[in-house]
């Protein structure tokens, strides 16, 4: 759709443009030469409209996946506060747990200072394998979106380690890849993207780690 758009805005414009100068007696030559440098500059601006779509799509995905997670942590919280009794004997099971949730909703609600915090709390419980590989995916997210990107970098990498074939691993290679663009390393960024789209070409970020790596 946007590419029909734009052919035919350029069109339009040359149409417009030849009707111009023959109006004006010109050389048809130099109008040629005008229009393609006018052509030049809106594609120019398409692209520049292009990279401010992709950025707001970004950001919608983000912020959906954050919905998402306040919706689980809604229910969660309702269906802890339906249960009237609790065994004292299960308490000290449920504090791992209960650590991560609290750490994924300050997440969700914008709190990553707190949520690392409370990530970092959770791992020094002796939480199970399977939550320690959520814990850490989180934890690389959560000192992202706090700038502390060296850190982030490291939690990626060890929750890619041990994290293979959990839901959210091809969503990792994304969001590692921006980390390496935020430090500059833009060559492990590439290199993150090619393996992405060569492997997982039908993911639903495939696009979008293709967009990426041109745009590097």
């Amino acid at each position: 759709m946007e590419k029909r758009l734009s052919r035919f805005i350029l069109f339009a414009l040359i149409l417009s443009n030849l009707s111009v100068y023959a109006n004006e007696g010109l050389n048809l030559d130099l109008a040629i030469l005008k229009i393609n440098k006018e052509v030049k500059t809106l594609n120019n601006e398409i692209l520049s409209l292009k990279e401010e779509i992709e950025t707001l799509r970004e950001t919608q995905r983000l912020n959906s996946e954050k919905i998402t997670e306040l919706i689980q942590m809604i229910q969660l919280n309702q269906a802890n506060n339906a249960k009237t009794v609790v065994s004292k004997a299960a308490t000290p099971n449920k504090k791992p747990e209960k650590l991560f949730n609290e750490g994924k909703n300050a997440f969700v609600l914008g709190n990553h200072e707190q949520s690392i915090q409370l990530f970092l709390d959770h791992l020094e419980t002796s939480p199970s394998p399977s939550s320690v590989i959520d814990t850490k995916l989180w934890l690389g997210r959560a000192y992202f979106y706090s700038q502390l990107f060296l850190e982030s970098k490291e939690a990626y990498l060890e929750y890619q380690v041990i994290g293979q074939n959990h839901p959210k691993f091809v969503d990792s290679l994304y969001e590692l890849s921006m980390v390496y663009v935020e430090l500059k390393e833009i060559d492990d960024a590439k290199l993150l993207l090619s393996r992405m789209i060569e492997e997982y070409s039908n993911h639903s970020l495939s696009s979008k780690a293709s967009a990426l790596l041109q745009s590097l």
